[in-house]
């Protein structure tokens, strides 16, 4: 990956060699939390590895919500004093047709606590498809991943929205982070990683969100290491910090101390060689 020979190479064709590497860290400021277990030892494993002649496909949705405490009330917007909630939301679509599709995956949702350098949510996948020779086989594939943290502000006194507090105790906090990837593609050697942690018993555990793509040609012939078709890949960031204060606003902070908003795509098209990686972590 990244190292091509260019020799004997038609420069009448489109050539897209793209390495990025994104990192995004929110400091002590942030003071964005994850929510932690009441009930551990639950989990969500699956392991994929399939080879396909005609048509292929994996259809997943995932949706993983958490509270830290047994008062909480998922179904109830509002948030108790103290309260900290995380969802996780994961989805997959991916057809194959009219081609030969090698594909794995292995997915794992584990909802008890976790340390850091450990995550809650792992994907990790290869996909290499080629079209049927003399057909219009194309591979689409769809992949994202998200985390929402909320967290109501302790020492609240009013109707527990997340920004409705009183007192000096911890600043309340919402936001979410996404990031994925889009593939339309009749050739490609693809591999792509998704890791996500909001779940711990130490409130001192970042909040991390990572992807990983990295795709090319699936040909042998070193002239032509590049897959063909188009890819994005994407990541979203939106957060809002604020203190406690006297007022109520369900929809605000009162006193916003950290606001973040990152949104990022990279596009490639025609024959192309892309590598790309994103990272999002509230640093306590």
């Amino acid at each position: 990956m990244g190292l091509i020979e260019m020799i004997g190479y038609d420069w009448r064709r489109v050539l897209s060699v793209l390495i990025i590497v994104i990192v995004l860290i929110t400091g002590y400021a942030s003071a964005i939390r994850p929510t932690s277990a009441l009930y551990d030892q639950t989990g969500i494993s699956t392991s994929i590895d399939a080879t396909c002649i005609g048509t292929f496909l994996v259809d997943h949705d995932m949706e993983w919500q958490q509270t830290n405490t047994a008062g909480g009330d998922l179904a109830n917007t509002s948030l108790t004093d103290g309260e900290t909630r995380a969802i996780f939301t994961y989805r997959e679509n991916t057809l194959g047709a009219d081609g030969n599709t090698r594909y794995t995956k292995d997915y794992n949702m584990d909802g008890s606590n976790v340390s850091a350098g450990r995550d809650n949510l792992e994907v990790i996948h290869t996909v290499n498809f080629n079209q049927t020779p003399g057909q219009d086989g194309m591979l689409w594939y769809d992949e994202e991943g998200t985390i929402s943290v909320n967290g109501a502000a302790s020492n609240s006194t009013d109707t527990r929205c997340v920004f409705a507090s009183s007192g000096s105790g911890l600043g309340a906090f919402q936001g979410t982070v996404a990031a994925g990837s889009v593939m339309n593609v009749d050739e490609v050697a693809a591999v792509t990683q998704l890791n996500g942690r909001a779940i711990s018993g130490d409130s001192s555990v970042p909040v991390n969100l990572r992807y990983g793509f990295d795709a090319e040609g699936s040909s042998t012939d070193t002239n032509d290491t590049l897959a063909s078709g188009s890819a994005e890949v994407f990541m979203n960031t939106n957060f809002v910090t604020g203190d406690p204060a006297s007022s109520e606003s369900c929809g605000e902070a009162t006193n916003v101390t950290t606001r973040i908003y990152d949104k990022q795509r990279t596009v490639a098209s025609g024959l192309f060689d892309l590598a790309q990686t994103h990272e999002y972590t509230s640093t306590y």
